[in-house]
């Protein structure tokens, strides 16, 4: 009996020391794989401010107003995209199958027959 306990101990140590060397594994390689791939990001978030700084204050002002524009441009798109949404659903679109059959053997309209 103590022998059979001992090889169910020793298994369920091997097996969760490899879950847990597995886990740690991929969590490495996660951190690893976000360092390598955000460090490019660093670089063009540091290189917008230094083009700005080398700008002259009236124009300074027309690349605030420009962005100004855009984003407006960008709501005014988002409002008509979501307006043609909303105009192109139909009210009768939320009535799924079942429900259709059920209405239509209520109102003495046969279905399909299967």
């Amino acid at each position: 009996m103590t022998d059979n306990l001992n090889v169910a101990l020793q298994l369920l140590a091997l097996g969760m020391s490899i879950t847990f060397g597995a886990l740690f594994l991929l969590w490495g390689l996660m951190a690893l794989l976000t360092f390598l791939t955000s460090r490019g990001a660093r670089e063009e978030t540091t290189a917008a401010p230094s083009v700005e700084a080398g700008v002259s204050p009236p124009d300074q002002e027309a690349v605030r107003e420009r962005r100004r524009r855009a984003a407006a441009a960008a709501v005014a798109v988002a409002l008509a995209r979501e307006q043609m949404v909303r105009s192109s659903v139909s009210p009768t679109s939320a009535v799924s199958p079942w429900q259709a059959a059920t209405r239509m053997v209520r109102f003495g309209r046969p279905g399909r027959e299967p």
